[in-house]
């Protein structure tokens, strides 16, 4: 589709799965990592694509992270035009002993889940020449509902508050910067997806069916196509949307 799209968090496991979708369609991708080697084992992945996907080393949690990324752009001469905002660190989620977030870890998703994505953002959208017509923030079904007690063996410990709290946070930014960027011509939306197979036990999948409409967990291959849905010019009158992408768990 001839577009170029900038992911962060792109050796994870979503981004993995966005890479090699959006490079399978033709689009150029710029992946955001804060390895070198797990950057590195994503280029040699997708090596019969290698011309499209440029990677790009960068710790988001640094200060003036915003001016860096721009600076490593205009050295590689890359405008994006799209921007998915998928980072995560599961260091932040790690809870004390008495099963409580520290407020270091607390303070720390916040920041990388919702104060990066906007402070990238703005500086791509605010620059003269900038390419960016749309933008995907990755959300959870956390983000609108809390967990189920029933999912989990112990709640507390099993689903960290902060990821929650944060993904909430995340779905009012969607929002806020549909409105405040619509005058120049770039929509930002969200995709809230539901639990993912390959990340957890049999036991686990079979609660998580019984408490969903679908009866069961999301599939990989699921994963792209709202995303790529959200930043195509067929969704060009979507903008500050929540696009909850869990097999209808949040409509019961």
């Amino acid at each position: 589709m001839n577009r170029s799209i900038l992911i962060t968090g792109a050796t994870g496991k979503f981004g993995k799965i966005l890479t090699r979708h959006f490079l399978s369609t033709g689009d150029r991708v710029i992946a955001v990592g804060r390895s070198a080697e797990a950057l590195e084992k994503l280029f040699l992945a997708n090596r019969l694509k290698r011309k499209n996907l440029k990677c790009l080393e960068l710790d988001l949690m640094k200060p003036n992270i915003g001016g860096q990324l721009i600076q490593k752009l205009a050295d590689l001469n890359i405008s994006p035009d799209c921007l998915v905002h998928n980072a995560r660190n599961l260091e932040f989620l790690r809870l004390d002993s008495r099963g409580l977030s520290p407020r270091t870890h607390f303070l720390n998703e916040l920041e990388l889940g919702v104060v990066i994505p906007y402070e990238l953002t703005m500086a791509l959208a605010l620059q003269k020449k900038s390419r960016v017509r749309s933008v995907v923030h990755i959300g959870s079904i956390y983000g609108s509902v809390a967990p189920h007690p029933g999912l989990y063996k112990d709640p507390g410990k099993d689903s960290p508050i902060q990821y929650g709290v944060a993904k909430a946070a995340l779905v009012h930014l969607t929002k806020e910067l549909a409105v405040r960027l619509a005058s120049k011509g770039i929509r930002v939306n969200c995709a809230a997806f539901g639990g993912l197979q390959g990340r957890v036990d049999r036991p686990f999948m079979r609660r998580y069916a019984a408490l969903c409409p679908s009866g069961r967990m999301l599939r990989e291959k699921e994963i792209p196509g709202p995303i790529d849905m959200l930043l195509s010019e067929a969704a060009s009158g979507v903008t500050g949307h929540v696009l909850m992408v869990d097999g209808g768990w949040t409509a019961w």
